[in-house]
């Protein structure tokens, strides 16, 4: 049993990492769902929290090797570049907490962080592979959404695109 989920997580990592990734959010043009979430600090969150700034939400976890990289060579340059303009929001998606604080530790990461311990909001939002990156705009609407990795120049010219 261990194997065989040892072997589906290899395979969305990979499959993620292969593809070029880029796919239209649940319904186009949606409003970003309620749903809360637990921020690393403990306290409640949702994506209602971001309304009046565009939001990159990251989905990652530790054990996805694909994740760790993005989060290393991406998002932690791109988030010192432009956060004065965009927020960024890494959800950890069903992880070791443990785990999950040693790869922020080792990545730098400085953004928001919280947990979508049982996957809802991955699910809500149209996730199939890891990393998944969903793109909201300042009105709170899902303008984009992207499965696989992100490099640095990619991440950036997605933000362009998606906000502008």
């Amino acid at each position: 049993m261990f194997a065989l989920a040892l072997s589906l997580i290899a395979a969305a990592c990979t499959s993620a990492a292969s593809s070029e990734g880029t796919n239209p959010p649940a319904t186009d043009a949606s409003a970003a769902p309620e749903t809360t979430f637990t921020y690393f600090d403990g306290s409640a969150g949702s994506l209602g929290d971001y309304v009046g700034k565009p939001v990159v939400v990251n989905f990652w976890a530790s054990w996805c090797p694909s994740c760790v990289e993005e989060m290393r060579s991406a998002f932690v340059p791109v988030q010192e570049q432009r956060g004065e303009d965009v927020a960024f929001l890494g959800l950890n998606l069903q992880d070791d907490r443990a785990a999950a604080l040693q790869m922020v530790a080792d990545t730098g990461v400085l953004f928001d962080l919280a947990e979508d311990a049982t996957g809802v909001l991955y699910v809500e939002l149209g996730g199939i592979g890891m990393p998944f990156t969903v793109f909201i705009d300042g009105d709170g609407t899902v303008v984009a959404t992207h499965n696989g990795p992100l490099d640095a120049a990619q991440l950036d010219a997605k933000i362009t695109e998606a906000f502008g």
